[in-house]
């Protein structure tokens, strides 16, 4: 692997200090410029993005930012002998910089290799240039991905009370619309929706507690028949038995017997973060939101139902002191089980609370040996989860990048991103 230095040179200096010298409105400008490019390549406004950066570079040819852009322009445009020149230009003025390795890598990658795809050759030219970090070292720290949040469109086009949800579980809802939804809630028709907005409304208590506390009332009486009918995934029993509980309480006999019961069934879940993706997309496009970027991936993050499993965890770590040897080895059991199952799930969020949960159970069993294989995992899950914050898509102006990044990320995300540090 080859060493990435990082020193500038002096002519890159120069450059930089000529910079340092503009008027302060001119570099704001220049800022600017390069913000508005960049939002119009996350909409495919290719050419509003050329001129915008052509501009740039016109008042400051030696602009690092620009040049990255540029190049990134040329890359999505599939002009490679372009690219190379920006890249060139780029390597004049900051040499042996994280981007300009990587672009250079990323260009000859292309060239070998020039068919739809790009992950992979992304993931190589990262890696070739060291695998730096691009939050700490990257020379343009202002590029990343920003797309206008997805709840104002649909909640203008459509009162689905399911489509409106989704898009809360992509934004984020503001406190008019947790109200609207929480008196709505007998529309949901689809139980995952229901177990998400149960999620939802658990979290962030101290806001509106009395219009959350009602949602989850309502939403619990609605779920209630059918976890008791679940004879095949625990995700939803194991969620009604836990929510409303406290977390500093011990679980009772009766929790744990329930836990015995849950660990039996064959499933944690059958639904995919891809099928929370692709459902998310489809309700946004059919609210006419044409480019929802990063929309449906955090709407298909908030599908994953991963609150029943941190409170397991947190309630276990208080009870296990106060139970006999039978007991520990019974809830151990119990825990190590269905830590097993919510582990196989496809991301790493899963991977990890699984592991933890399964760390967990070995440690109550007294079982070293499964314990230390669950921390190995675990540190193998921080290994990917330090590497994907590293490479930071988002950072790099390639929406198609961007999409087979995420279309990676949605059908496996833990095989995806344990590429980024195979040997």
């Amino acid at each position: 692997m080859k060493v990435l230095w990082r020193a500038l040179s002096l002519a890159s200096l120069a450059v930089l200090l000529s910079c340092a010298s503009l008027p302060f409105s001119a570099e704001r400008r220049a800022e600017a410029r390069i913000r508005e490019a960049v939002d119009r390549i996350w909409v495919d406004d290719l050419p509003g993005a050329q001129k915008a950066i052509t501009h740039v570079l016109e008042d400051a040819p030696g602009n690092p930012a620009a040049l990255v852009v540029q190049a990134c322009l040329f890359l999505e445009q599939g002009d490679l002998d372009a690219a190379t020149r920006s890249v060139a230009r780029l390597d004049a003025v900051a040499p042996r910089q994280p981007e300009t390795h990587i672009l250079q890598e990323l260009i000859e990658e292309r060239r070998r290799t020039p068919v739809p795809g790009w992950s992979e050759a992304m993931r190589r030219a990262w890696v070739d240039a060291g695998a730096p970090d691009l939050e700490k070292e990257g020379l343009a720290t202002n590029l990343t991905m920003w797309t206008a949040p997805v709840s104002p469109t649909v909640w203008e086009r459509t009162g689905s009370a399911e489509d409106r949800l989704v898009a809360m579980l992509a934004d984020d809802g503001t406190e008019d619309q947790e109200r609207w939804l929480a008196d709505h809630l007998l529309e949901l028709q689809d139980p995952r929706l229901m177990l998400s907005a149960l999620q939802y409304f658990q979290h962030r208590e101290d806001r509106q507690p009395e219009v959350r506390a009602r949602a989850r009332q309502v939403l619990r009486k609605r779920l209630a028949p059918l976890a008791a009918a679940e004879a095949r995934e625990s995700e939803l029993p194991l969620m009604l038995l836990l929510v409303d509980t406290s977390l500093e309480a011990p679980l009772t006999q009766k929790e744990m017997a329930a836990l015995e019961r849950l660990a039996s069934l064959p499933l944690y879940t059958r639904t995919t973060m891809s099928q929370a993706y692709a459902d998310a997309e489809r309700r946004f496009r059919a609210s006419g939101i044409t480019h929802p970027g990063a929309g449906p991936f955090m709407a298909a993050v908030m599908s994953i139902h991963t609150a029943a499993p941190f409170w397991l965890l947190t309630r276990v770590d208080v009870t296990k002191d106060r139970l006999s040897a039978e007991e520990r080895m019974r809830l151990g059991r119990s825990v190590w089980t269905l830590g097993g199952r919510i582990a196989s799930g496809p991301t790493l969020l899963e991977h990890q609370l699984g592991f933890r949960l399964m760390e967990q159970g070995a440690e109550l069993m007294g079982d070293e040996a499964q314990r230390a294989l669950a921390a190995s995992e675990l540190r193998q899950g921080e290994a990917i989860r330090t590497a994907s914050n590293q490479i930071l898509i988002t950072r790099w102006p390639l929406p198609s990048l961007f999409r087979d990044w995420m279309k990676e990320s949605v059908a496996h995300e833990w095989e995806h991103l344990g590429k980024l540090v195979e040997p």
